[in-house]
Protein backbone atom coordinates (compact mmCIF):
# COMPACT_ATOMS: atom_id res chain seq x y z
CA UNK A 1 0.00 0.00 0.00
CA UNK A 2 1.41 3.38 -0.92
CA UNK A 3 1.61 5.56 2.06
CA UNK A 4 -0.28 8.55 2.00
CA UNK A 5 2.18 11.43 0.86
CA UNK A 6 -0.62 14.22 3.29
CA UNK A 7 0.11 12.66 6.32
CA UNK A 8 0.98 14.62 9.67
CA UNK A 9 4.73 12.79 9.15
CA UNK A 10 5.09 13.32 6.00
CA UNK A 11 4.07 17.49 5.95
CA UNK A 12 6.16 17.77 9.37
CA UNK A 13 9.35 15.91 7.30
CA UNK A 14 8.87 18.48 4.52
CA UNK A 15 8.25 21.65 6.40
CA UNK A 16 10.98 20.97 8.44
CA UNK A 17 13.55 19.72 5.31
CA UNK A 18 12.92 23.59 3.94
CA UNK A 19 13.41 25.41 7.52
CA UNK A 20 16.84 23.45 7.89
CA UNK A 21 18.22 24.24 4.94
CA UNK A 22 17.10 28.03 5.67
CA UNK A 23 19.11 27.80 8.90
CA UNK A 24 21.69 26.03 6.81
CA UNK A 25 22.63 28.98 4.68
CA UNK A 26 22.23 31.60 7.73
CA UNK A 27 19.04 32.82 6.72
CA UNK A 28 17.21 33.56 9.93
CA UNK A 29 18.92 37.02 10.16
CA UNK A 30 19.77 39.59 7.56
CA UNK A 31 23.60 38.69 7.45
CA UNK A 32 24.11 39.98 3.75
CA UNK A 33 25.14 42.70 2.40
CA UNK A 34 23.91 43.06 -1.34
CA UNK A 35 21.12 41.59 -3.27
CA UNK A 36 22.62 39.30 -5.05
CA UNK A 37 24.13 37.46 -2.10
CA UNK A 38 20.68 37.09 -0.68
CA UNK A 39 19.60 36.02 -3.77
CA UNK A 40 21.73 33.47 -3.86
CA UNK A 41 21.76 32.02 -1.00
CA UNK A 42 17.60 31.94 -1.09
CA UNK A 43 18.23 30.13 -4.05
CA UNK A 44 20.71 27.35 -2.71
CA UNK A 45 18.48 26.17 0.36
CA UNK A 46 15.33 25.83 -2.01
CA UNK A 47 17.63 23.82 -4.60
CA UNK A 48 18.78 21.85 -1.89
CA UNK A 49 15.31 21.41 -0.47
CA UNK A 50 13.74 20.39 -3.48
CA UNK A 51 16.94 17.35 -3.41
CA UNK A 52 15.84 16.25 -0.59
CA UNK A 53 12.12 16.09 -0.93
CA UNK A 54 12.79 14.61 -4.04
CA UNK A 55 14.85 11.90 -2.99
CA UNK A 56 12.65 11.44 0.12
CA UNK A 57 9.32 11.09 -1.85
CA UNK A 58 11.22 8.50 -4.05
CA UNK A 59 12.96 6.71 -1.44
CA UNK A 60 9.62 6.37 0.40
CA UNK A 61 7.56 5.47 -2.77
CA UNK A 62 5.22 8.73 -2.21
CA UNK A 63 2.39 9.49 -4.92
CA UNK A 64 2.93 12.74 -4.66
CA UNK A 65 3.57 14.40 -7.84
CA UNK A 66 7.13 15.46 -8.50
CA UNK A 67 5.56 18.30 -10.47
CA UNK A 68 3.63 19.84 -7.18
CA UNK A 69 6.59 19.61 -5.27
CA UNK A 70 8.93 21.98 -7.66
CA UNK A 71 5.71 24.04 -8.07
CA UNK A 72 5.82 25.02 -4.36
CA UNK A 73 9.29 25.02 -4.20
CA UNK A 74 9.02 27.63 -7.32
CA UNK A 75 6.99 29.87 -5.75
CA UNK A 76 8.72 29.44 -2.44
CA UNK A 77 11.51 31.80 -3.53
CA UNK A 78 9.92 34.38 -5.50
CA UNK A 79 8.15 34.65 -1.75
CA UNK A 80 10.77 34.15 0.09
CA UNK A 81 12.85 36.97 -1.52
CA UNK A 82 10.03 39.34 -0.75
CA UNK A 83 8.93 38.90 2.22
CA UNK A 84 12.57 39.02 3.76
CA UNK A 85 12.96 42.44 1.39
CA UNK A 86 10.06 43.89 2.60
CA UNK A 87 10.56 42.76 5.98
CA UNK A 88 13.95 43.88 6.22
CA UNK A 89 12.93 47.43 4.70
CA UNK A 90 10.32 48.07 7.64
CA UNK A 91 12.73 46.47 10.61
CA UNK A 92 15.30 49.18 9.29
CA UNK A 93 13.20 52.03 9.16
CA UNK A 94 11.73 51.29 13.06
CA UNK A 95 15.42 50.70 13.76
CA UNK A 96 15.10 47.34 15.24
CA UNK A 97 17.73 45.94 12.51
CA UNK A 98 20.16 49.20 12.40
CA UNK A 99 23.73 49.13 13.25
CA UNK A 100 25.59 52.37 13.49
CA UNK A 101 28.72 52.62 12.01
CA UNK A 102 31.51 55.87 12.66
CA UNK A 103 34.00 55.77 9.41
CA UNK A 104 37.13 56.42 10.03
CA UNK A 105 38.76 58.27 6.83
CA UNK A 106 36.58 60.46 4.66
CA UNK A 107 38.29 60.11 1.55
CA UNK A 108 37.28 58.25 -1.58
CA UNK A 109 36.92 54.76 0.27
CA UNK A 110 34.86 56.06 3.49
CA UNK A 111 32.42 58.19 0.64
CA UNK A 112 32.25 55.30 -0.97
CA UNK A 113 31.55 53.04 1.70
CA UNK A 114 29.16 55.38 3.30
CA UNK A 115 27.45 56.18 -0.41
CA UNK A 116 26.50 52.15 -0.92
CA UNK A 117 25.15 51.69 2.76
CA UNK A 118 22.96 54.63 2.55
CA UNK A 119 21.38 53.64 -0.46
CA UNK A 120 20.79 49.98 0.20
CA UNK A 121 18.56 48.60 3.08
CA UNK A 122 20.32 45.37 2.54
CA UNK A 123 23.22 46.73 4.77
CA UNK A 124 21.15 47.33 7.49
CA UNK A 125 23.79 49.89 8.57
CA UNK A 126 23.77 53.79 9.15
CA UNK A 127 27.03 55.88 9.19
CA UNK A 128 26.81 58.58 11.63
CA UNK A 129 29.80 60.67 10.94
CA UNK A 130 33.32 60.47 9.81
CA UNK A 131 36.93 61.17 11.41
CA UNK A 132 39.26 62.49 9.63
CA UNK A 133 42.74 64.05 10.24
CA UNK A 134 42.22 66.10 7.06
CA UNK A 135 41.79 70.07 8.62
CA UNK A 136 40.03 70.79 5.12
CA UNK A 137 37.10 68.34 5.63
CA UNK A 138 36.12 68.94 9.66
CA UNK A 139 32.87 70.34 9.78
CA UNK A 140 32.12 69.54 5.98
CA UNK A 141 29.23 66.92 5.54
CA UNK A 142 30.23 63.86 3.02
CA UNK A 143 27.63 62.06 1.15
CA UNK A 144 25.16 63.42 3.98
CA UNK A 145 27.53 62.11 6.64
CA UNK A 146 29.06 64.98 8.70
CA UNK A 147 33.00 64.52 9.78
CA UNK A 148 32.80 65.33 13.47
CA UNK A 149 36.83 64.97 14.31
CA UNK A 150 40.06 63.75 13.90
CA UNK A 151 40.85 60.07 14.54
CA UNK A 152 42.34 60.51 17.83
CA UNK A 153 39.13 61.74 19.23
CA UNK A 154 37.61 58.53 18.66
CA UNK A 155 37.11 57.42 22.03
CA UNK A 156 35.44 60.88 22.87
CA UNK A 157 33.08 60.28 19.93
CA UNK A 158 31.83 57.12 20.53
CA UNK A 159 30.99 57.41 24.63
CA UNK A 160 28.81 60.50 23.31
CA UNK A 161 27.36 58.53 20.65
CA UNK A 162 27.57 54.60 21.00
CA UNK A 163 28.14 53.11 17.53
CA UNK A 164 27.67 49.65 17.02
CA UNK A 165 30.83 49.26 14.62
CA UNK A 166 33.84 50.87 12.94
CA UNK A 167 34.47 50.84 9.81
CA UNK A 168 38.95 52.06 8.74
CA UNK A 169 38.52 53.06 5.15
CA UNK A 170 42.06 54.40 4.97
CA UNK A 171 43.21 51.70 2.37
CA UNK A 172 46.46 53.71 1.81
CA UNK A 173 47.37 54.08 5.42
CA UNK A 174 50.78 52.32 6.32
CA UNK A 175 50.92 48.83 8.45
CA UNK A 176 52.20 50.76 11.60
CA UNK A 177 49.85 53.27 11.34
CA UNK A 178 46.58 50.88 10.88
CA UNK A 179 48.46 48.85 13.88
CA UNK A 180 47.74 52.30 15.88
CA UNK A 181 44.29 53.10 15.09
CA UNK A 182 43.15 49.34 15.90
CA UNK A 183 44.40 49.22 19.04
CA UNK A 184 42.58 52.52 19.92
CA UNK A 185 39.15 51.62 18.42
CA UNK A 186 38.98 48.19 19.30
CA UNK A 187 39.29 49.06 22.89
CA UNK A 188 35.39 51.22 23.05
CA UNK A 189 33.59 49.25 20.01
CA UNK A 190 32.78 45.95 19.75
CA UNK A 191 33.00 45.28 15.76
CA UNK A 192 35.28 46.95 13.58
CA UNK A 193 35.30 46.51 9.71
CA UNK A 194 38.04 47.46 7.48
CA UNK A 195 38.02 48.37 3.63
CA UNK A 196 40.92 47.40 1.85
CA UNK A 197 43.02 48.62 -1.24
CA UNK A 198 41.89 45.72 -3.03
CA UNK A 199 38.48 46.93 -4.64
CA UNK A 200 38.94 44.90 -7.45
CA UNK A 201 40.71 42.19 -6.22
CA UNK A 202 38.55 41.10 -3.99
CA UNK A 203 35.50 38.83 -5.30
CA UNK A 204 32.68 36.69 -5.20
CA UNK A 205 34.62 34.00 -5.35
CA UNK A 206 37.32 34.94 -3.33
CA UNK A 207 38.03 32.47 -0.24
CA UNK A 208 40.58 33.25 2.79
CA UNK A 209 43.17 30.43 3.64
CA UNK A 210 45.49 30.36 6.18
CA UNK A 211 49.17 28.69 5.20
CA UNK A 212 50.87 28.18 8.72
CA UNK A 213 49.41 31.18 10.07
CA UNK A 214 49.57 33.31 7.00
CA UNK A 215 45.99 34.49 5.62
CA UNK A 216 46.12 34.00 2.02
CA UNK A 217 43.17 35.31 -0.42
CA UNK A 218 42.34 33.32 -3.88
CA UNK A 219 40.15 34.86 -6.05
CA UNK A 220 38.97 33.41 -9.80
CA UNK A 221 37.56 34.52 -12.64
CA UNK A 222 34.44 32.34 -13.57
CA UNK A 223 34.18 33.66 -16.86
CA UNK A 224 37.69 32.31 -17.86
CA UNK A 225 36.37 28.86 -16.99
CA UNK A 226 34.76 26.73 -20.28
CA UNK A 227 32.25 25.29 -18.35
CA UNK A 228 30.56 28.15 -16.66
CA UNK A 229 30.86 30.24 -20.19
CA UNK A 230 28.40 26.92 -21.17
CA UNK A 231 26.23 27.40 -18.45
CA UNK A 232 25.59 31.09 -19.00
CA UNK A 233 24.93 30.58 -23.18
CA UNK A 234 22.58 27.67 -21.97
CA UNK A 235 20.67 30.07 -19.60
CA UNK A 236 20.99 32.82 -22.51
CA UNK A 237 19.47 30.86 -25.12
CA UNK A 238 16.89 29.17 -22.84
CA UNK A 239 15.91 32.76 -20.94
CA UNK A 240 15.31 34.24 -24.58
CA UNK A 241 13.41 32.09 -25.98
CA UNK A 242 11.50 32.02 -22.84
CA UNK A 243 10.83 36.20 -22.77
CA UNK A 244 10.45 36.51 -26.57
CA UNK A 245 7.08 34.15 -26.21
CA UNK A 246 6.24 36.20 -23.37
CA UNK A 247 6.88 39.82 -24.79
CA UNK A 248 6.13 39.82 -28.36
CA UNK A 249 2.89 41.55 -28.06
CA UNK A 250 4.96 44.03 -26.16
CA UNK A 251 7.16 44.35 -29.27
CA UNK A 252 4.28 44.28 -31.42
CA UNK A 253 2.42 47.35 -29.90
CA UNK A 254 6.08 48.88 -30.25
CA UNK A 255 6.16 48.70 -33.97
CA UNK A 256 2.57 49.88 -34.54
CA UNK A 257 3.36 53.16 -32.44
CA UNK A 258 6.62 53.89 -33.96
CA UNK A 259 5.09 53.57 -37.48
CA UNK A 260 1.83 55.49 -36.59
CA UNK A 261 4.12 58.21 -35.79
CA UNK A 262 7.32 58.63 -37.55
CA UNK A 263 6.85 55.85 -39.96
CA UNK A 264 9.44 53.62 -41.30
CA UNK A 265 12.64 52.64 -40.39
CA UNK A 266 11.36 50.71 -37.30
CA UNK A 267 14.39 48.97 -36.11
CA UNK A 268 17.94 50.87 -35.35
CA UNK A 269 20.66 48.97 -36.60
CA UNK A 270 24.01 49.75 -35.80
CA UNK A 271 27.24 48.35 -35.30
CA UNK A 272 28.55 47.81 -31.32
CA UNK A 273 31.64 46.13 -30.46
CA UNK A 274 30.70 42.73 -28.54
CA UNK A 275 32.57 39.96 -26.58
CA UNK A 276 36.72 40.33 -27.02
CA UNK A 277 36.50 43.58 -29.35
CA UNK A 278 34.60 41.59 -31.51
CA UNK A 279 32.00 43.99 -33.75
CA UNK A 280 28.15 42.86 -34.38
CA UNK A 281 25.30 44.19 -35.49
CA UNK A 282 22.29 45.18 -32.63
CA UNK A 283 19.12 45.46 -33.08
CA UNK A 284 16.74 48.26 -31.10
CA UNK A 285 13.52 49.78 -31.68
CA UNK A 286 14.45 53.45 -33.73
CA UNK A 287 13.77 56.05 -30.56
CA UNK A 288 15.14 58.72 -32.42
CA UNK A 289 13.99 61.59 -35.21
CA UNK A 290 15.13 60.41 -38.68
CA UNK A 291 17.44 63.64 -39.10
CA UNK A 292 19.06 62.80 -35.50
CA UNK A 293 22.33 62.89 -36.77
CA UNK A 294 22.05 66.21 -37.96
CA UNK A 295 21.05 67.26 -34.46
CA UNK A 296 23.34 65.73 -32.82
CA UNK A 297 26.06 67.59 -34.93
CA UNK A 298 24.13 70.74 -33.46
CA UNK A 299 23.99 69.72 -30.10
CA UNK A 300 27.96 68.03 -29.57
CA UNK A 301 28.98 71.89 -30.93
CA UNK A 302 28.44 72.91 -27.60
CA UNK A 303 31.51 72.02 -25.34
CA UNK A 304 29.75 71.86 -21.91
CA UNK A 305 27.30 68.94 -23.74
CA UNK A 306 30.29 67.55 -25.53
CA UNK A 307 32.41 67.12 -22.39
CA UNK A 308 29.53 65.82 -20.40
CA UNK A 309 29.19 63.26 -23.28
CA UNK A 310 32.87 62.64 -22.55
CA UNK A 311 32.05 61.52 -19.02
CA UNK A 312 28.86 59.04 -20.03
CA UNK A 313 26.61 61.42 -18.78
CA UNK A 314 23.30 61.53 -21.36
CA UNK A 315 21.03 64.26 -21.98
CA UNK A 316 17.54 64.03 -19.90
CA UNK A 317 15.98 66.28 -22.38
CA UNK A 318 17.04 65.16 -25.54
CA UNK A 319 15.54 66.87 -28.82
CA UNK A 320 16.58 63.95 -30.77
CA UNK A 321 13.73 61.65 -29.31
CA UNK A 322 10.16 61.16 -31.13
CA UNK A 323 7.25 60.85 -28.37
CA UNK A 324 6.70 57.52 -28.85
CA UNK A 325 10.94 57.12 -28.56
CA UNK A 326 11.01 58.73 -25.21
CA UNK A 327 8.34 56.18 -23.59
CA UNK A 328 10.57 53.55 -25.57
CA UNK A 329 13.79 54.70 -23.40
CA UNK A 330 12.14 55.09 -20.46
CA UNK A 331 10.63 51.41 -20.06
CA UNK A 332 13.67 50.30 -21.90
CA UNK A 333 11.15 48.63 -24.60
CA UNK A 334 14.01 49.93 -27.16
CA UNK A 335 16.36 47.31 -26.14
CA UNK A 336 13.91 44.33 -26.62
CA UNK A 337 14.85 43.27 -30.56
CA UNK A 338 18.39 42.45 -29.19
CA UNK A 339 16.85 39.07 -27.73
CA UNK A 340 17.54 38.52 -31.34
CA UNK A 341 21.19 39.41 -30.67
CA UNK A 342 21.16 36.69 -27.68
CA UNK A 343 19.60 34.25 -29.58
CA UNK A 344 22.07 34.71 -32.46
CA UNK A 345 25.21 34.39 -29.50
CA UNK A 346 26.49 37.92 -30.12
CA UNK A 347 25.37 38.61 -26.62
CA UNK A 348 24.00 37.86 -23.29
CA UNK A 349 20.83 37.99 -21.50
CA UNK A 350 23.46 39.78 -18.66
CA UNK A 351 26.57 41.86 -19.17
CA UNK A 352 28.27 45.33 -19.60
CA UNK A 353 26.69 47.14 -22.24
CA UNK A 354 27.44 46.82 -26.02
CA UNK A 355 28.61 50.55 -27.39
CA UNK A 356 29.76 51.50 -30.03
CA UNK A 357 33.34 52.38 -30.84
CA UNK A 358 34.15 55.67 -30.10
CA UNK A 359 32.26 55.25 -26.76
CA UNK A 360 34.29 52.50 -25.88
CA UNK A 361 37.60 54.00 -26.69
CA UNK A 362 36.83 57.16 -24.51
CA UNK A 363 35.08 55.39 -21.50
CA UNK A 364 37.47 52.44 -21.57
CA UNK A 365 40.43 52.87 -23.07
CA UNK A 366 42.39 49.68 -24.28
CA UNK A 367 43.31 48.60 -21.14
CA UNK A 368 39.27 48.46 -19.32
CA UNK A 369 37.88 46.94 -22.92
CA UNK A 370 39.97 44.16 -22.76
CA UNK A 371 38.56 43.59 -19.16
CA UNK A 372 35.39 44.37 -19.28
CA UNK A 373 34.06 42.87 -22.67
CA UNK A 374 35.67 39.65 -21.41
CA UNK A 375 31.91 38.58 -21.16
CA UNK A 376 29.20 39.08 -23.59
CA UNK A 377 27.50 42.52 -23.90
CA UNK A 378 24.33 42.41 -22.10
CA UNK A 379 20.89 42.77 -22.55
CA UNK A 380 20.90 44.34 -18.84
CA UNK A 381 23.61 44.08 -16.52
CA UNK A 382 24.94 45.31 -13.46
CA UNK A 383 24.95 49.52 -14.86
CA UNK A 384 21.73 49.14 -15.33
CA UNK A 385 20.01 48.06 -11.73
CA UNK A 386 22.88 50.61 -10.41
CA UNK A 387 21.59 53.71 -11.85
CA UNK A 388 21.80 53.42 -15.59
CA UNK A 389 22.77 56.87 -17.48
CA UNK A 390 23.01 57.98 -13.52
CA UNK A 391 26.57 56.42 -13.49
CA UNK A 392 29.85 58.35 -14.34
CA UNK A 393 32.51 57.12 -16.78
CA UNK A 394 34.73 56.06 -13.63
CA UNK A 395 32.12 54.04 -11.40
CA UNK A 396 30.84 52.51 -14.90
CA UNK A 397 34.50 51.09 -15.34
CA UNK A 398 34.27 49.77 -12.26
CA UNK A 399 31.17 48.90 -11.95
CA UNK A 400 31.44 46.69 -15.00
CA UNK A 401 34.81 45.21 -14.47
CA UNK A 402 33.25 44.14 -10.79
CA UNK A 403 30.83 42.47 -13.13
CA UNK A 404 33.44 40.70 -14.76
CA UNK A 405 35.72 39.44 -12.02
CA UNK A 406 32.67 38.33 -9.68
CA UNK A 407 30.42 36.76 -12.57
CA UNK A 408 28.33 34.00 -11.01
CA UNK A 409 24.92 32.49 -11.74
CA UNK A 410 23.69 33.69 -8.82
CA UNK A 411 24.90 37.35 -9.49
CA UNK A 412 23.08 36.96 -13.23
CA UNK A 413 19.88 35.69 -11.39
CA UNK A 414 20.22 38.29 -8.90
CA UNK A 415 20.52 41.37 -11.78
CA UNK A 416 17.96 39.82 -13.79
CA UNK A 417 15.12 39.77 -10.63
CA UNK A 418 16.49 43.60 -10.06
CA UNK A 419 16.02 44.60 -13.71
CA UNK A 420 11.88 44.99 -13.75
CA UNK A 421 12.89 46.92 -10.70
CA UNK A 422 15.28 49.38 -12.13
CA UNK A 423 13.12 49.93 -15.12
CA UNK A 424 9.63 50.58 -12.91
CA UNK A 425 11.89 53.43 -11.16
CA UNK A 426 13.13 54.87 -14.10
CA UNK A 427 16.25 56.01 -12.43
CA UNK A 428 19.04 57.11 -15.11
CA UNK A 429 16.49 56.35 -17.74
CA UNK A 430 16.42 58.46 -20.81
Amino acid sequence: MIPSPLTHEVRVFLTGTALACLAFYRLYGFMNWTVWEETSSVLKSCLLTLLIDILFLYAGKFSLPLWRVSAAVSVFVPLTLLTRYFLRVSLFRLGWLMKTVIILGAGEAGELFAGKISSSPFTIRKALCFLDDDESKQGAEISGVPVVGKLSDFADVQREISADEAVIAIPTASRQALAGILKAVEEHIRTVLYVPDMYMLTTLAASIGNLDGMPVISSSQGLLNPVNIAVKTVIDYIGAAVAFAFLWPLMLLAVLAIWIEDGRPIFFVQERVGWKGKHFMTYKFRSMHKNADEITRELFSDPEIFAAYKQGVKLKDDPRLTKTGAILRKTSIDELPQLFNVLKGEMSLVGPRPLIQSDVDMIYGERFTKKVYAAKPGLTGIWQVSGRSDLDADFRREINCYYVHNWSVWLDLAILIKTPLAVISHKGAY
